[in-house]
């Protein structure tokens, strides 16, 4: 099975190819912005190096956010327009759980099966005095959704749904998370990133009711309005009321 893995939510242009599971190609890109402009040329060169044509993929697996809101929109169009006209499925891919999944696959890199012990918390700093956080077991199943919270309310949140469990904070958003509980760990790997292998893996590995055929594709997972708002209108000068 060829899988193609997409990532334009967070600082990073990413494309990744898996051929029978084994990775074919990965191509990376820091930026905050250009994701439109880069996407395709780099989705083009992976195929190439592969060996592959468009028919030739199985999955798309493409994050779905949370995330930069135009981000976002530019990997699901991209994987759109590539499943348009075809039998191509295209999985959605929470940002929150890529992050997990990557800390999961440092422990054990030749599955997605238990790695670290306990539960994982993943966080983006969401600017606005917000992060996103959610919940997901050593096995890789929600224990909590998605969701944005200031970082105290979002410690209290995981705090409830993890009981008396330790967890590892890891991601952009988890040292603004104050005063976690002492049976917590916060992660010194910095600001991990989503790896477009593991979005890729994480594609492979969904069951055939999360694929989305013929171009309708997942939905974005957006938990808070955009930043940016339309300007408000000017009445012109001389115009009418």
């Amino acid at each position: 099975m060829n899988i193609l893995g997409l990532d334009t939510a967070l600082q990073r242009c990413s494309v990744a190819i898996l051929r029978d599971g084994a990775v074919a190609v990965r191509i990376v890109e820091e930026m905050a912005r250009g994701h439109a402009e880069r996407l395709a040329p780099m989705a083009a060169s992976a195929l190439a190096a592969a060996g592959l044509g468009v028919g030739d993929l199985d999955r798309v697996g493409v994050v779905v956010g949370p995330g930069g809101f135009t981000g976002v929109r530019v990997g699901l169009a991209f994987a759109r327009g590539l499943a348009i006209g075809t039998d191509l499925g295209v999985v959605g891919v929470s940002s929150l759980a890529a992050i997990a999944a990557n800390a999961r696959l440092e422990e054990r890199p030749d599955d997605l099966g238990d790695g670290r012990d306990g539960l994982v918390a993943p966080l983006i700093d969401a600017r606005r005095g917000q992060v996103y956080a959610a919940l997901y077991d050593a096995a890789g199943a929600a224990r909590l959704a998605p969701f944005v919270a200031a970082p105290a309310a979002a410690r209290d949140i995981l705090a409830a749904a993890a009981g008396a469990q330790p967890v590892s904070l890891i991601g952009s958003g988890a040292a603004l998370v104050p005063g976690p509980p002492p049976a917590w760990r916060l992660s010194m790997e910095g600001d991990p990133q989503i790896d477009p292998v593991v979005v890729a893996r994480l594609a492979a590995a969904a069951p055939p009711d999360a694929l989305r055929r013929s171009g309708s594709g997942p939905a974005p997972l957006y938990l808070r309005a955009p930043d940016a708002k339309p300007p408000k209108p000017v009445l012109l000068r001389g115009g009418g009321p």
